[in-house]
């Protein structure tokens, strides 16, 4: 039984296009955070949240982005479900206010729900920079609804939105639809859950899952009803009544943007941004050339500018250790400030970082955020560069090469080195083994497979900085508005393998969380592409952590080691992809995106965005691997036939590891406890590195496995939820062979050819 404050509660669904804004408006409303992207994909899973207005509380619902309320893939049917099923009593649409045309659309089928409603035309800042101008009252007395401005990123339009909530009133439909020309069944919106023209263009579609559900929902009496409208009624065109509905709905568009939308001209200074966009590119060879003449000066003994700073800020900390007293508290502090040598030129210290972020990241960084905060036509600009691919790929790389420094060094040298050396290793575990006594708890806290000394490390000292950075790194590219451009620039590649563009999305996201982006994967609207993009990204496309240990492992050893790793694994997602094209049966969808302008961050969002990442793993990840580390106590403590379950682990694999891939047997609990948690293998063989138990060309090759490793458990499960047992077992049961026989030709290829790093 409901309480009576649950009774009471009211209903707000936010409803609109992709990218326009709702998860912000969605935190605007309830306080709450919901990741925030500048692409479609993220609110594939419906989103709630609490708030209060006037004295009332409502239950506001997030539901994913839709281009139309006739469904053609799972975000847009989930949407449809969500209107019919929870009977929401107030919409609130949020639109982009630069596209009038696309937002009226979504208005129009809207509109015949016959609810509340609350037009919330967003990015009105942008849409003024562009010179649009948007008749927001004219609006409001055609629909006979609030229509209110806002920049939701900005909190601008909060109050007058939370007026408009309480003022909100049924619209009134600006087509006549009933009643009019088009011969449509009398069913009364009031008493009946289905529109009846929109439920004639559902009909229309064809889609057997859908039509079930929507019999199952409202019954078959006014599906049957609409059926008759659907089949009887033509124009003298010989039209079906769904198309005519459409070319109505088309008509209404048409008048209604040249009436209520204007655009005034916008004068850009063309000379002084040209030169700016030469400027910034300037800096952008600037930063490449002396990212290559520091890697050529590691590998050849070259001095580099990079090298020669380095050496002038070790004689200053070498200045500074002799001024530490030998407290603990001033040679903890100068650990963290400086840090001691390893195999870069500096220590891993926050001094040397700083050094090394200064001559890689700003010379790029800082002059790009200047130039897009003050120029609009550098911003089209460099938009437009993005988007081909004589311009756009080597941007691309460079931004690859600036993830490679900030992820790899800063975080999985620096951090990493700072956490786990100093924090863990100096002043943290050694302390807790001098507290517990020798014997059984001495070896589960802080044994070889210690909770503390090797799932906490693990945890917090190696993947927790390695994940951090890279949520900053990738929370910036998300806020910028370059994922989509990205999605543009790889649509031909992407066609070669049986998907589009838009499946550019999900692989990204997958960098973030394998788990998260097989269920984004609905986004795709043919079968076909959401299994070959579950499949490739089970198969290549690492997860955040493991990406970072991958970059901090082969950063350790060379860019060349980097570049090896990278280059055989995206070989191999392409390789499958083209052959699932061939041996896949089915459609590939048309690629139809829009393209969100290219913005400074707002660093709020990036460090609210990291932060609520950084939570999710600590939450989630964490309790996992603390369960894997006593799993492998467990398995190190029992003892079967003299052995301990450990070695007949290693036994059993070592036809594999030494035969095939030429690894030690210690690497066989870590492939073992990947399937768990791929980051815990990845911090496993980090730690391996660091021990010295695998030389670079193992490194090399380990890392090439376990990256086309079968995925963990969660990602599993998510297959099973979105593909089924069947496929789930296949790709499962194609991935690992596959994985290993790659492996060892690389591994081949290395001793044969006597290739170091």
């Amino acid at each position: 039984m409901a309480s009576a404050d649950e009774r009471h509660i009211k209903k707000v669904a936010l409803v609109g296009n992709p990218n326009v804004g709702k998860s912000v408006i969605f935190r605007v409303l309830t306080g709450s955070y919901v990741m925030v992207s500048n692409f479609p994909g993220t609110t594939v899973d419906v989103c709630r949240g609490k708030m209060n207005v006037g004295g009332t509380t409502y239950e506001v619902i997030d539901t994913p982005g839709v281009n139309s309320l006739v469904p053609q893939s799972e975000d847009e049917r989930v949407t449809c479900e969500i209107l019919l099923r929870e009977k929401p009593d107030i919409v609130i649409q949020v639109a982009d206010a630069k596209n009038l045309r696309r937002t009226l659309l979504i208005t129009s089928q809207l509109v015949e729900f016959g609810m509340p409603m609350v037009l919330v035309m967003n990015m009105m800042d942008e849409a003024r920079e562009r010179g649009i101008e948007i008749d927001s009252g004219g609006l409001a007395e055609l629909l006979a609804i609030p229509v209110v401005e806002t920049v939701a990123i900005y909190s601008q339009g909060r109050r007058q939105l939370m007026q408009a909530i309480q003022n909100a009133v049924a619209p009134r439909n600006p087509i006549v639809l009933r009643n009019g020309k088009l011969p449509l069944p009398d069913l009364n919106p009031g008493a009946q859950p289905i529109p009846p023209a929109l439920g004639i263009e559902w009909l229309s579609l064809g889609d057997r899952s859908f039509t079930h559900w929507l019999e199952t929902t409202v019954g078959e009496a006014p599906i049957e009803e609409l059926r008759k409208a659907l089949a009887e009624h033509a124009d003298n065109a010989h039209r079906p009544l769904a198309r005519q509905i459409a070319a109505a709905r088309n008509g209404f568009l048409e008048s209604a943007v040249q009436q209520y939308k204007s655009k005034r001209q916008v004068r850009f200074l063309e000379e002084e941004t040209s030169a700016a966009t030469r400027l910034w590119l300037g800096f952008l060879i600037a930063g490449m050339v002396l990212f290559a003449w520091n890697e050529a000066g590691a590998l050849l003994g070259i001095a580099s500018p990079y090298s020669s700073a380095s050496a002038l800020v070790d004689r200053a900390l070498q200045q500074l250790a002799g001024w530490a007293s030998t407290s603990g508290v001033s040679r903890f502090m100068y650990s963290v400030l400086a840090g001691v040598p390893r195999t870069k030129p500096t220590g891993f210290g926050l001094i040397p970082a700083l050094v090394h972020l200064l001559f890689f990241i700003a010379p790029i960084i800082v002059p790009l955020a200047v130039l897009l905060s003050r120029s609009r036509r550098f911003t089209h600009e460099l938009g437009i560069l993005t988007r081909k691919s004589s311009t756009g790929i080597p941007i691309l790389i460079c931004l690859m090469v600036l993830t490679y420094e900030f992820v790899g060094y800063t975080g999985a040298q620096t951090l990493v080195g700072l956490l786990e050396d100093v924090v863990f290793g100096q002043y943290l575990i050694p302390p807790l083994k001098g507290l517990i006594p020798a014997g059984f708890w001495h070896d589960l806290m802080a044994g070889p497979y210690g909770l503390l000394s090797m799932g906490l490390t693990y945890a917090l000292a190696i993947v927790f900085p390695v994940v951090g950075t890279f949520f900053i790194a990738f929370s910036l590219l998300e806020d910028s508005g370059y994922l989509p451009r990205l999605s543009i620039l790889s649509d031909r590649i992407m066609r070669r393998m049986g998907l589009n563009g838009k499946a550019t999305l999900p692989m990204v996201l997958g960098l973030g969380c394998c788990t998260m982006a097989t269920i984004t994967t609905r986004i795709l609207n043919s079968r076909k592409e959401r299994l070959i993009a579950t499949l490739l990204l089970a198969l290549g496309i690492p997860c955040s952590a493991q990406l970072g240990v991958i970059l901090g492992i082969s950063a350790g050893f060379s860019f060349a080691a980097t570049l090896t790793v990278i280059a055989v694994v995206a070989l191999q997602v392409i390789l499958v992809g083209f052959l699932a094209d061939r041996l896949i049966q089915g459609r590939r969808s048309e690629f139809i995106f829009e393209i969100p302008p290219i913005r400074v961050p707002q660093m709020q969002n990036v460090l609210m965005k990291t932060g609520y990442r950084l939570r999710w793993y600590i939450m989630e990840a964490v309790p996992l691997f603390l369960y894997g580390t006593l799993a492998l106590f467990i398995c190190d403590r029992l003892v079967v036939q003299g052995r301990s379950i450990l070695q007949w682990v290693e036994r059993g694999l070592a036809p594999v590891l030494d035969g095939i891939l030429h690894l030690p047997a210690q690497a066989a609990p870590i492939f073992v406890l990947g399937f768990l948690r791929r980051d815990y293998g990845a911090a496993g063989l980090y730690d391996m590195v660091r021990s010295h138990l695998l030389t670079p060309q193992q490194a090399v090759v380990a890392l090439i496995v376990i990256t086309l490793f079968v995925p963990c458990v969660a990602s599993f499960l998510v297959i099973v939820k979105e593909q089924g047992v069947k496929r789930a077992l296949a790709i499962t049961g194609f991935i690992l062979p596959f994985a290993i026989s790659v492996g060892g030709v690389v591994s081949w290829i290395l001793r044969a050819l006597r290739i170091t790093f």
